[in-house]
């Protein structure tokens, strides 16, 4: 701050001063002038304000006609100057050297984390399931094979579940199931060799008699008794050329005398040209020899092959080009040998939608082994014989609702010859004859769609329904015993790996029959069964369980005269070890 500052500051400070002394005088002066009391008052009486001791109301003046005035001052914005800097003596000097630091080596010795050995999980090779149910319905299941072997595999399956009594008669409609096998397979890095001994009985009565008829259940026992063999070699490593040569024979007899030896020769085999070209080459050949009281007809011969080609013609269309050539020697057809077009192609439209066509044909293998699971009640000395698929055409969608959903739809056209059904025998109303659409064959139009949801192992669910319509030949009335829509729905939840649920429903309808008695057409009434089967586990090695089957008890007719069981309950225990 410079000295003119400093001087006109104290200047100010110094006028403000006077100007507050003098009017503090003037205003003490009248003060004064007001209140001082005289000589020349004294003796006179005090007015009203002056009794009570106060100052009465006057106007009070003040007059500053002082006025000081200061000139203005000047700021100086002279900067100071630096002072002049002095040079060191002596001077400073900078010297910069390398240092070279070597640390010593240091040798580390690393040690892993070892964690702690964990014990092999304990692997269940076998369990025992047995049960009971009504009906007198004795259930027992065994199952047993090698674990931990990875060379070879070994096993066992027992198992036993029959109903004493049935829908008609108690014990003249019982039945059950029983049967035991032995399997095994050896692989190493070349070649897989695996095969099984089998052993089925099947047993039934013949319980579609006129009701109220008397019969002797013994008399009208059935039973099939089945001893297969079969065995196969493949290749075990991945290789551009893969291959399967099976070989099985079989043999079937019934309680009569019916007797059914057959043999049965396989060839698969594929060889990949690259990632979307593959030649595949299948052959197959049937030796079926059969008797009965009244038949004994020669061997029945069935060869078929199947070369293919697959490829894909445009990006994304997957298709294999092909043909089968089938030669057979069946009595009913004129011609042995035949051809047929073997056409498949897929194209994905979208990610998540596929549309896949085919075009194909060939000869369905009929025996009384594949007959007898269709219909148990078959009478003697039936005839049979090989269905000719002239042509079939199926063409449909599959789509992708997100990771868990699927669905599949679709229609098929097919022409069938020598198509066979079954009828009521015109001498005995418990059995069934066979009969062929030997004429023009039968068209059979189907259309279907399905649905699946997979949540890994919690919860599944699967549903599908058939619609069928068939248009037979001039020897054949009706598609007998054929239903004309078949729907199925089955699902499982697993609650905590506790409760294991599960269910399904069959329904189908639109069967006819011709009933010899009254030599009409039956329209047998639709089916509807529902099941559901509950497992409680307490343990990894013990379960409990409860099957109900026929919750609703339709008893509802499979074929004609032959209704099935109502209500059916079975509770039981498994044990694995």
């Amino acid at each position: 701050m410079t000295k003119s500052f400093k001087y006109n500051e104290i200047m100010k400070r110094k006028a403000f001063r006077l100007i507050g002394l003098t009017t503090t005088l003037v205003v003490a002066g009248t003060l004064a002038g007001y209140g001082q009391v005289t000589d020349k008052d004294k003796g006179k009486p005090k007015k009203d304000w002056e009794k009570d001791g106060g100052i009465e109301n006057v106007e009070i003046k003040i007059y500053t006609e002082r006025q000081i005035t200061l000139p203005e001052a000047n700021r100086n914005f002279d900067k100071i100057p630096p002072r002049a800097s002095e040079p060191i003596k002596p001077p400073i000097t900078y010297d910069f050297k390398s240092v070279n630091f070597q640390p010593p080596p240091i040798s580390m010795q690393l040690r892993p984390l070892k964690l702690k050995q964990e014990g092999e999980s304990k692997v269940y090779g076998g369990y025992v399931r047995a049960g009971f149910g009504n009906y007198v319905s004795p259930l027992l299941e065994a199952y047993y094979n090698t674990t931990r072997d990875k060379n070879k595999l070994l096993g066992a399956h027992a198992y036993h579940h029959s109903s004493a009594r049935g829908p008609v008669d108690g014990k003249n409609s019982g039945g059950g199931t029983s049967g035991i096998s032995v399997f095994g397979k050896t692989f190493n890095d070349a070649i897989a060799l695996s095969g099984n001994v089998d052993f089925e009985n099947r047993t039934t009565h013949f319980y579609g008699y006129p009701e109220g008829a008397s019969v002797n259940a013994t008399a009208i026992k059935q039973f099939y008794n089945l001893f297969k063999v079969y065995g196969d070699l493949t290749n075990s490593s991945n290789t551009d050329f893969s291959y399967k040569l099976g070989a099985g024979l079989s043999h079937l007899n019934d309680k009569f005398d019916a007797k059914e030896t057959q043999i049965d020769l396989l060839f698969r085999s594929a060889y990949k040209l690259n990632d979307d070209q593959r030649i595949n080459i299948d052959a197959d050949y049937t030796m079926i020899n059969r008797k009965d009281s009244k038949v004994n007809i020669g061997a029945r011969n069935l060869f078929v092959v199947t070369p293919s080609f697959q490829f894909e013609p445009v990006e994304d269309l997957k298709v294999k080009a092909g043909l089968k050539v089938a030669f057979e020697n069946d009595t009913i057809d004129s011609k042995n040998l035949h051809v047929y077009p073997d056409i498949e192609a897929t194209y994905p439209i979208t990610p998540t939608l596929d549309v896949f066509a085919s075009l194909t044909g060939g000869i369905e293998k009929v025996s009384l082994q594949s007959l007898s699971y269709e219909n148990l009640w078959l009478g003697s000395n039936v005839p049979i014989f090989h269905t000719n698929k002239a042509i079939d055409f199926t063409g449909g969608i599959k789509a992708r609702l997100g990771s868990k959903i699927s669905a599949h739809a679709g229609l098929s056209m097919a022409t069938l010859k020598n198509y066979y059904y079954f009828v009521t025998s015109e001498t005995d109303q418990s059995r069934f004859d066979v009969v062929y659409d030997t004429g023009e064959g039968t068209r059979r139009v189907n259309l279907f769609v399905a649905l699946g949801y997979v949540q890994s192992e919690m919860a599944k669910f699967m549903l599908r329904g058939d619609f069928f319509g068939y248009k037979t030949g001039n020897n054949v009335a009706e598609a007998w015993h054929r239903p004309t829509y078949r729907f199925t729905a089955n699902g499982s939840y697993n609650v905590y790996d506790k409760i294991l649920l599960s269910a399904d429903i069959i329904a189908q309808g639109g069967m006819k029959a011709f009933d010899p008695v009254t030599d009409k057409t039956v329209k047998l009434d639709a089916a509807f069964d529902l099941n559901f089967k509950t497992e409680y586990i307490f343990s990894q090695s013990f379960s409990v369980f409860v099957q109900l089957n026929n919750i609703i008890s339709n008893k509802y007719p499979v074929f004609l005269n032959y209704p099935v069981r109502g209500f059916q309950a079975t509770a039981g225990i498994t044990w694995s070890f």
